[in-house]
C-alpha cells in the first residue's frame, strides 16, 4: 500500500464521521441553538416602561426604578430540603428565560448605572427562601448606589410544603431582615412633598395594620405611591387584565383571577377592602401603584387621576421607570 493510499484510509473515515455528526447537529438544530445561547448570553438589553407622575409641589425631578420577579432559584447543601425543587425551577428559568440569576444581573448593573433616587423591589426576589438566593440577592444589591426598599412577596418566604404557614413566617421570612426594613407587613416611607406606602404579600392580602397607615397618610395629606406585590383589580374602567391572567395563571371555578386582589379576583379581606378603597377613592392622595407578581406589564386607570402599573418580570429583564415631576 503506497502512503497515499494509507492516507486516504485514515482521512476518508474521519471525513466520513465529521459529515454524520454535521448531519446530527443540523437535525437536532444544534447551531441554531447555539447561536441563539451565545445571542442570549451576550444581550444586555433591560426593557424599560416609563411612567411619569405630577406631585404638587415638588420642585426637582425624583426618579423611582421598580423591580420585581427576579425568582432567583439557587440552592446548596444549607437548604437540602428542597435542592431538588430548586435544582428543577433552575432549570426550568435556564430553559425559558436563559437564567433567572443571570438576567437579574444584568438587570442591577443597568440600574446601577441609571442611578435613580429610590429604587423598590417589588417581592419574589427569591424562588424558594434559600440562603444562596438570598445571599446572590444581597450582592447584586450591594452594587447600587441608590437607596433602596424591599417588600416581600408570595415566593420569598416559601420553602417547599411550607408555604404562608406559622413556620414560614417565623422561620424563613426572617432571613431578610438585612434586606426588608418593612415593620408589621407595611411601611411608610415618608418624604417632604409625597410618601410611599409599602405591603408585603400576606396571601393574596394585606396586614391589618395598614388601615392605620392609611389612616395615618390622610392625616398627612401628601400624595401617596401603594408599592406592593399583588395587584388589585382596578374597577374604574373596562379592563382586561383578569383575561390576560387567567389566560397565564388559570381562573378559579367560576372564571375569576386567582392572582389579583379584589372583588372579582382574590376575595378581600377587612385590611384589603380599605387599601382598595384607599387607592380607587377620584380626587384621593393615591397617585400610583406599583405591583409584580402577574409577571407582565400592564397599566390600568385605578381613579380618575390614578395608575396601576405591574412590572415585567425581572427574570425576562423589566422594570419600571417612575419620574415624579
Amino acid at each position: 500500500m503506497t502512503g497515499k493510499d494509507k492516507l486516504k484510509t485514515v482521512i476518508l473515515p474521519v471525513i466520513a464521521l465529521l459529515i454524520m455528526i454535521c448531519v446530527l447537529l443540523v437535525h437536532f438544530d444544534i447551531p441554531k441553538r447555539a447561536i441563539n445561547k451565545i445571542k442570549a448570553l451576550s444581550n444586555k438589553e433591560v426593557t424599560v416602561y416609563e411612567e411619569k407622575i405630577d406631585i404638587e409641589g415638588l420642585e426637582e425631578p425624583f426618579t423611582i426604578v421598580f423591580i420585581a420577579d427576579a425568582h432567583i432559584c439557587l440552592c446548596d447543601n444549607r437548604d437540602a430540603d428542597v435542592k431538588d425543587i430548586c435544582d428543577s425551577r433552575y432549570k426550568e428559568f435556564e430553559r425559558d428565560s436563559k437564567g433567572s440569576e443571570k438576567n437579574f444581573s444584568i438587570v442591577m448593573d443597568y440600574v446601577k448605572k441609571e442611578n435613580p433616587d429610590l429604587v423598590i423591589f417589588g417581592g419574589d426576589m427569591a424562588d424558594e427562601a434559600t440562603y444562596a438566593s438570598i445571599e446572590y440577592i444581597e450582592k447584586e444589591i450591594g452594587k447600587l448606589k441608590s437607596p433602596y426598599l424591599f417588600i416581600m412577596g408570595n415566593h420569598d418566604f416559601a420553602y417547599g410544603s411550607e408555604y404562608f404557614s406559622d413556620k414560614a413566617y417565623e422561620e424563613y421570612f426572617t432571613r431578610y431582615d438585612s434586606l426588608n426594613e418593612v415593620k408589621e407587613g407595611c411601611q411608610i416611607k415618608e418624604y417632604d412633598q409625597f410618601a410611599i406606602l409599602l405591603l408585603d404579600d400576606y396571601n393574596n392580602q394585606v396586614c391589618d395594620e395598614t388601615v392605620d397607615a392609611i389612616q395615618t397618610l390622610k392625616e398627612k395629606g401628601k400624595e401617596v405611591i401603594i408599592a406592593e406585590h399583588v395587584p388589585i383589580l382596578p374597577l374604574y374602567e373596562e379592563t382586561d387584565i383578569v383575561e390576560r391572567t387567567n389566560e397565564i395563571w388559570g381562573g378559579d371555578e367560576y372564571g375569576q383571577s386567582r392572582v389579583l386582589m379584589g372583588d372579582g379576583a382574590v376575595y378581600p379581606k377587612g385590611a384589603t377592602n380599605h387599601l382598595i378603597a384607599f387607592a380607587s377613592e377620584d380626587d384621593g392622595l393615591v397617585k400610583l401603584l406599583l405591583a409584580g407578581h402577574i409577571h407582565f406589564y400592564h397599566r390600568d386607570k385605578i381613579n380618575n387621576n390614578a395608575v396601576q402599573v405591574t412590572a415585567k418580570p425581572a427574570f425576562e429583564r423589566g422594570i419600571v421607570k417612575v419620574t415624579l415631576y
